[in-house]
């Protein structure tokens, strides 16, 4: 008995050493190796998904490699960039940096994760469950007996894929009376229990919770495809939104300094008496205007650009100022259209539609669960399988000398009570039909999307094409209106009603082409054809290989 109460020591001092041992950082680490070898494993079914996935984020400065911006790009009035301190950001740089810093990005990327570590809990359901329980107590038996009890308690719970359970337990305890007759006792006993579930579909009752947390696992990848996909668009549409707002300033800049020209020409027109004093003051007024709106366009840049900065998850006061110059490649580039034509863009559509496939699935999952809500309606019958042994006193480790029982019974359960399982199985019926109309409805929003995409793109191009020829026009009548002027045959109001023409026809133009640039990419996006790679670029052109 002396060596048994010393394996019991032994074995509390190893489980206290070995839940002693187990860190949070070796959970931690564990945690994310299934949930990472969960995401790698899912992610082979979702076209498009980039193969590298992590939700650790990296502690160095995102801004830290970025260049000087040169001189010419800045803007110096009071609260603009400084020479020396502002950094050019480019907008391949700006898609990486919201990639890893993006505080949406961050989030979505963590419900990913957290979607795996539900599905890991689920099949761990399904796996061995092992525990090991460890006691020891001391107290006063009825006869007034001073005693000192010492046990172990291993056991085993598995959950079967057939709905079954199997339960082992094996029970050791071991007394010592300390007064009185001093003696000691000690015994074991060890139990396997087998339950099968007969007449309800036990296997589909029981893979339920698994079947639906893998395909909902295969959900969450899908639409963070198709978030990566609509960040990295609407992340682009607004650096050139930026940059458009930075164009207009350039413009009410360019116009502002032209009206002074107009004004002092105006002025020394009229100390000649060559035009009234009344278009003299036309002149003045307009400049004002034309200094109030350049004011107003530069606030309203500088606050799309500190909007531009929370979104990409950089803090709103760090010194950066967008690449001018990639609005101009778009006015030198021919910008390509849509790869497919109206018709075929639709049928790609209804083919690789990420959000629609999904639908149809959840479809499936409605009708799935009227099956298991129709199978908890059903009478119960367990199947009940068991096996015992117990040791004789003093004999802890010896079974075969013990006295050993088994049994097979059965269980039957007929409730006469079914008003929650019979609610749940209409009102998974009524869901089952919510879904084959959300898959219809699904399907019909996919064509009018793309219908809708095609009515913008060819908007953009034609507004596009109208503006190219409005601010053509516009110059032609500004010179040709301020040689007039000069001549003494056209009027004040004449020059600057030509200037604020070209100055708007300057500024739509620059908002067209953002649009036409952007439709394109749109178009490719609600497709579910567009590439973006683990760095959130967007490699245009490479999703379709018709």
């Amino acid at each position: 008995m002396k060596r048994y109460y010393k394996d019991i020591a032994a074995a509390f001092v190893v489980f206290v050493l070995f839940t002693a041992g187990c860190s949070t950082d070796y959970h931690r680490k564990k945690a994310d190796r299934e949930a990472y070898n969960i995401i790698e494993e899912k992610s082979r079914t979702v076209p498009g998904m980039a193969e590298e996935y992590s939700v650790e984020h990296p502690d160095t400065d995102p801004l830290q490699d970025l260049p000087q911006a040169p001189e010419s790009v800045l803007f110096h009035e009071s609260g603009g960039e400084v020479p020396g301190e502002t950094l050019l950001l480019s907008l391949e740089d700006s898609l990486q940096i919201a990639a890893f810093n993006s505080r949406e990005y961050k989030r979505r990327k963590e419900t990913v994760f957290m979607n795996a570590l539900s599905l890991s809990t689920e099949r761990n359901r399904f796996s061995p469950q092992f525990s090991w329980g460890l006691k020891g107590e001391t107290g006063y038996d009825s006869d007034d007996n001073w005693t000192a009890e010492a046990g172990s308690r291993p056991g085993m719970n598995w959950l079967l894929a057939t709905g079954a359970r199997l339960s082992a337990d094996l029970s050791t305890t071991a007394t010592r009376f300390l007064s009185g007759d001093t003696r000691s006792a000690a015994r074991s006993v060890f139990d396997l229990t087998l339950t099968q579930p007969l007449l309800r579909d036990s296997r589909i009752a029981a893979l339920e919770p698994l079947t639906q947390a893998e395909r909902d696992m295969i959900y969450e990848l899908r639409d963070f495809m198709r978030f990566q996909r609509r960040f990295s668009v609407g992340l682009l549409e607004d650096y050139y939104r930026v940059l458009e707002r930075r164009q207009r300033v350039d413009n009410e800049r360019v116009n502002h300094e032209n009206l002074v020209r107009i004004r002092e020409r105006s002025e020394a027109l009229g100390r000649a008496g060559r035009i009234p004093e009344m278009q003299v003051d036309r002149a003045r007024q307009n400049e004002l205007s034309a200094r109030d709106n350049l004011d107003q366009a530069m606030q309203t840049y500088r606050r799309a650009l500190d909007d531009f900065k929370m979104r990409l998850g950089v803090p709103p006061e760090s010194p950066i100022v967008l690449d001018p110059g990639e609005l101009d490649l778009l006015h030198e580039l021919d910008l390509p259209g849509p790869p497919v034509g109206r018709e075929e863009s639709i049928d790609i559509a209804l083919e690789n539609r990420l959000d629609l496939a999904t639908i149809y699935q959840r479809e499936q999952d409605a009708e799935r669960k009227v099956l298991v809500a129709a199978n908890a309606l059903k009478p119960g019958l367990d199947l009940v399988l068991g096996t015992s042994a117990r040791t004789e006193s003093n004999q802890p480790t010896n079974f075969a000398g013990g006295t050993q029982a088994s049994f097979a019974r059965l269980d039957a359960e007929l409730p006469f009570e079914r008003t929650h399982e019979r609610n749940t199985y209409r009102r998974r019926l009524l869901e089952y039909d919510q879904a084959c109309r959300s898959h219809t409805e699904k399907r019909d929003e996919v064509v009018l999307e793309m219908t809708n995409r095609w009515r913008e793109f060819e908007q953009a191009v034609s507004s596009y094409e109208i503006q190219e020829r409005s601010v053509k026009l516009a110059q032609q009548r500004v010179e040709s209106t301020e040689m007039l002027f000069e001549a003494g045959r056209a009027t004040t109001r004449d020059v600057l009603d030509a200037h604020e023409d070209l100055l708007r026809a300057q500024n739509r133009l620059a908002g067209t082409l953002v649009d036409l640039r952007v439709s394109t990419l749109k178009m490719e996006r609600d497709m579910d054809i567009l590439v973006i790679d683990e760095n959130g670029q967007i490699l245009e052109g490479e999703g379709y290989n018709g």
